[in-house]
């Protein structure tokens, strides 16, 4: 049993917001403790507790890494790593990858993951509940910024604790979808919280449908005068405390919680409620096209290598990334032996077959290596500062994309509309330099070639493990030689909490 959640606000440092720049305010790092009632006590301390939230988030123990291009994507069999460098996390990749998830150059890795997750849980509870109560005067943009940084935080717990779920208990689809009597992780929704009993997985999924939904009803109503193309969403616009209320797309946005919802209804096995949700954001996308899931091979070739257009929602790394990126992938370059994290040609030929030479994703993302017997990703290399789309590429975590919802409605309404779900899908290659034209095929095949798309897509982005486990297939091991495809059954598919589940903070 947990029987502590607790933090000190983790650690922000308590600077005036003078936003003399355009991400100022995304830069701050934590600095020393302060007291929490001088924190809340003005709106520049809320937008410095909701800053650190997200700060935390874009580390390494999270997003930064691990449940990214890190542990979750070599767990999720996404690279060969006989060619990986031990920096950078590259022996944890390297355990979790052989499902040995209780040897010692693992456990340090995932501890710090799992205590760095509840401390950003813990930190959004009590921003919460002080925002619910806070006077609206206290901030520049007065209601609509406290409903904001409410609505945010409601969210971000959610989503959270939605991955921790996803990570440390089997999918619904293997419990029959019903609500069994085995326990995993709790749900943690107050502050502070120092008992919390494990919880079945349907009873969290429903507490996170109902966070997502109060966030969702709020931010409703904050962002209906958001500037959200892709120009709005993650550069500058505006001065002063102003720019607090922009930068949309590198904070949790009205859209980004819709397509969180549809996420977790799918994982959850409700089609028709997750179908729903990514209507609402594909409507929207038809009239304003805010999330282009198309992005031209010049903006590719002119350093928008994530191609970012249809970034819903995305963490700010001004320098992390590429740090991170050069310590495992680019350190030994030039050497009579470089190391790398791949993926080994044979594995490259499976999911891209007759698409290698043309799908952007292979042709912009990878690079091949070894006379081509490896391909190096390269969605997180650092673009030189003078390509034209750089500064956005390089300080970009990519949390959730308009791909991922046109994946969702295709594949929840396949079964009553295959025509609707072919364009969806349809949508999604043309974006990335293909054509699709296979209509009349069958839900099997389909989701064949949904699946191998997704496989291209979230390379790097920690969730293909997840789809593997949400449609129970088998993981495809990176193994060219020896590997077997594996089902996603608990002994590889559910890492075992930690042994002290008291060290929270």
């Amino acid at each position: 049993m947990i029987r502590r959640i607790y933090t000190t606000i983790i650690s922000f440092a308590f600077a005036i917001l003078t936003f003399t720049s355009c991400s100022d305010w995304l830069e701050l790092y934590p600095a020393d403790e302060i007291k929490e009632e001088y924190l809340f006590s003005s709106g520049d301390g809320f937008r410095t507790a909701l800053n650190g939230i997200y700060r935390k988030m874009s580390t390494f123990n999270l997003y930064g890494s691990n449940l990214t291009w890190g542990i979750i994507d070599a767990w999720g069999q996404s690279y060969y790593l006989d060619q990986t460098s031990d920096n950078g996390g590259g022996k944890a990749m390297k355990k979790i990858a052989a499902f040995n998830f209780k040897n010692a150059e693992l456990v340090p890795t995932t501890d710090a993951m799992w205590n760095a997750a509840w401390n950003v849980v813990a930190n959004c509870n009590n921003l919460a509940q002080q925002a619910a109560v806070a006077d609206s005067m206290l901030f520049n943009g007065r209601e609509r910024e406290r409903q904001m940084i409410l609505s945010e935080a409601i969210g971000i717990r959610a989503m959270m604790q939605f991955d921790l779920l996803r990570i440390y208990a089997p999918a619904p689809i293997t419990m029959g979808f019903k609500d069994d009597k085995r326990t995993f992780i709790p749900y943690v929704d107050t502050y502070p919280s120092y008992v919390n009993d494990h919880q079945t997985v349907m009873y969290c999924l429903d507490k996170i449908v109902n966070d997502l939904k109060k966030a969702q009803l709020i931010l409703q109503e904050v962002d209906k005068v958001s500037e959200m193309g892709v120009n709005d969403r993650f550069s500058s616009k505006g001065t002063g405390e102003t720019l607090f209320l922009n930068f949309r797309g590198y904070r949790l946005n009205y859209y980004a919680v819709t397509a969180e919802l549809a996420r977790v209804y799918l994982y959850a096995g409700k089609n028709k409620e997750a179908y729903t949700e990514a209507k609402k954001i594909i409507d929207v996308n038809k009239e304003k096209r805010y999330f282009r899931a198309s992005t031209s091979k010049y903006d590719i070739e002119g350093g928008n290598v994530k191609m970012y257009n249809d970034i819903i929602f995305a963490l700010y790394s001004p320098t992390e990334l590429v740090d991170w990126d050069y310590e495992i992938n680019h350190s030994t370059d030039g050497s009579s032996e470089e190391y790398y994290l791949c993926i080994h040609k044979n594995i490259a030929s499976e999911i891209y077959g007759e698409d290698l030479n043309k799908d952007w994703r292979a042709k912009y993302q990878l690079e091949a290596k070894y006379y081509d017997y490896y391909y190096r990703p390269l969605k997180y290399y650092e673009q030189p500062a003078k390509a034209k789309y750089a500064e956005i590429n390089n300080q970009t975590i990519p949390m959730i994309r308009m791909s991922e919802v046109y994946y969702i409605a295709a594949e929840a309404i396949f079964d009553s509309n295959s025509d609707e779900a072919h364009e969806y899908l349809k949508e999604v290659k043309k974006g990335r330099g293909l054509s699709f034209n296979k209509p009349g095929i069958s839900k099997e095949e389909f989701m064949n070639i949904l699946v191998n798309d997704a496989r291209r897509e979230f390379l790097g982005e920690g969730q293909i493990l997840y789809l593997y486990k949400r449609l129970n297939i088998p993981i495809k091991t990176g193994d060219p030689y020896y590997g077997e495809d594996l089902m996603p059954v608990d002994t590889y598919a559910v890492l075992p909490m930690p042994d002290s589940e008291m060290n929270i903070k």
